[in-house]
């Protein structure tokens, strides 16, 4: 069993606190005990007092050593071994996971003395305190705030407190770095949505995403803890050289809207359409050749109520097509198959602006195709490009999408109707 003792001159308010939630469970299990002391009862003066002025002059008392030292000796002789004690002062060292750590692991008993007033009588310290610990660079009005964040630091890391080593293995500061962001139901709250990475299932993904916000959010928030970090595995690596590249994106003006396209934007749609064709012609992939898609396409599309667009800060940055009619070559699907035989959408024609590529906004778009399919109670979201279009597929699995199969997709004559199906199950709203 772990054992705290606890100093202070408001034992029942340390008392209370520490014995509620996950340490008061662990201490009816009997793997904790957490006593507090009343430093009043140890004194010999007739009104309780413990304090008096300090020698020097100067405002304020200061707490006296012997009925500090009366209580500590109490404490002392109910075990064989001297405990480890702590005052809480801040003039020591700064509490940090690792002290934590070394706590909890090196010893099993520690006492945890509160100051109070003006700071305690040197002279105890001098004989009774092993080390002193600070939680920061500020000053409380008394040690019982730090000892019960000392204590419930140290007491969580002990065996069986926790359900599991990963409950605390994964959590800021553990290996040097802070945690990751967290997130619960419902997916998508006031307009934010929940990242496509914790929505996939796969557990490797999900880590990966986890290991990269970690990083990102401590080189950031703490540059100090960054530059001590051992980042040269082949991963990590990987994992910075993403977040360069993200971190160099420009900024997206705000806000970013999503609605659907009007005749007025034909004009904007296809000057997007028209450096998506020589972006894909660049990179020597075979579609959207040949003047496709035309101001026709996106008639038709307009029409049905299936082209969209986001815009961005007022300007329009992005379109796409989500279409719920089935989709004929996809019944032809060779080299794998598709999941399920249930409705589904159709992500088409879709292109970001030139001056917007590497912004996020291609991700928004897919994010936007999964609003619009949930809100027509549609399960299933799929997808084809060309087998040489990487970026796209890239998009696809980034959000993820698996890949199902081959199918032919022939728009004009003379050109390559080889494509790659992909698709994705959608969470029910």
């Amino acid at each position: 069993m772990y054992h705290i003792d606890i100093m202070t001159l408001f034992p029942d308010t340390v008392g209370d606190v520490l014995s509620e939630s996950i340490l008061g469970r662990a201490q009816e299990r009997d793997i904790l005990r957490i006593d507090t002391h009343q430093i009043r009862d140890y004194t010999l003066n007739k009104q309780k007092q413990v304090d008096d002025y300090p020698y020097g002059g100067g405002h304020g008392a200061v707490l006296q050593a012997d009925p500090l030292y009366q209580c500590w000796g109490h404490i002392c002789r109910q075990y064989e071994e001297r405990p480890h004690t702590i005052y809480l002062s801040p003039c020591g060292k700064t509490f940090t996971q690792a002290d934590a750590k070394r706590l909890a692991w090196e010893h099993d008993h520690l006492i945890l003395v509160c100051g109070h007033y003006e700071g305690i009588d040197q002279r105890f310290i001098d004989e009774c305190v092993d080390e002193e610990i600070s939680l920061g660079d500020f000053v409380l009005t008394g040690g019982e705030i730090a000892a019960m964040a000392v204590a419930d630091a140290v007491c969580r890391l002990v065996p069986g407190v926790l359900s599991d080593a990963e409950c605390f293995e994964n959590e800021s500061h553990w290996d040097g770095l802070l945690e990751y962001p967290q997130y619960s139901r419902p997916e998508v709250w006031h307009d934010r949505a929940v990242p496509p990475e914790l929505l996939t299932g796969n557990h490797a993904k999900v880590a990966r995403w986890r290991r990269k916000q970690s990083l990102l959010r401590t080189r950031q928030r703490r540059p100090d803890l960054y530059e001590k970090l051992d980042l040269s595995s082949k991963d990590d690596q990987k994992l910075l050289a993403e977040l360069e590249r993200e971190l160099s994106r420009p900024p997206l003006p705000q806000p970013v809207e999503c609605r659907p396209a009007h005749e007025s934007d034909l004009d904007a749609i296809l000057a997007i359409a028209s450096q998506a064709q020589s972006f894909l012609a660049s990179c020597r992939v075979d579609q959207w050749q040949d003047g496709y898609p035309e101001r026709r396409h996106f008639e038709i599309d307009l029409e049905r109520g299936e082209c969209h667009v986001l815009t961005c800060g007022g300007e329009l940055g992005a379109f796409f097509v989500l279409s719920t009619h089935p989709e004929s070559s996809y019944a032809a699907i060779t080299d794998g198959k598709w999941s399920r035989d249930e409705p589904y959408a159709v992500l088409h024609r879709c292109a970001v602006a030139a001056q917007r590529r590497g912004s996020g906004l291609a991700d928004r778009v897919i994010a936007e195709c999964e609003r619009l399919a949930l809100a027509q109670g549609l399960g299933w979201l799929r997808a084809d490009t060309h087998k040489k279009n990487k970026a796209m597929q890239g998009l696809l699995r980034r959000n993820g999408f698996q890949y199902r199969g081959n199918i032919l997709v022939r728009v004009n004559g003379g050109h390559d109707p080889r494509r790659v199906a992909y698709e994705k199950r959608l969470k029910p709203l």
